[in-house]
């Protein structure tokens, strides 16, 4: 019986908490801004690029796309989702 209800208290705990991380992302004006940003140069780099590496920054181009417009929507969005973007562009 106290599995069942710490169990529950987790799942609680954890659907509870979800939004919250997601809250953070999309009420910073500044994350947006950068993200933005990183795009802008990766579209630059994209059509400045040809072969494999052209192929790896339309696939960074695309993800960081949709990353920016789940943000803009208020759709919730993986913090660790933005970091691996985050990590995956190069200056």
């Amino acid at each position: 019986m106290k599995a069942k209800q710490l169990l529950v208290a987790i799942g609680v705990s954890l659907l509870t908490s979800a939004p919250v991380w997601a809250e953070q992302h999309g009420d910073n004006p500044q994350l947006l801004a950068r993200l933005e940003q990183m795009h802008k140069d990766c579209e630059w780099r994209t059509r400045n690029s040809t072969g494999g590496a052209k192929g790896v920054l339309l696939l960074h181009h695309t993800k960081l796309g949709n990353i920016i417009e789940q943000i803009k929507n208020g759709q919730s969005v993986d913090p660790k989702e933005i970091d691996a973007v985050i990590k995956g562009h190069t200056s």
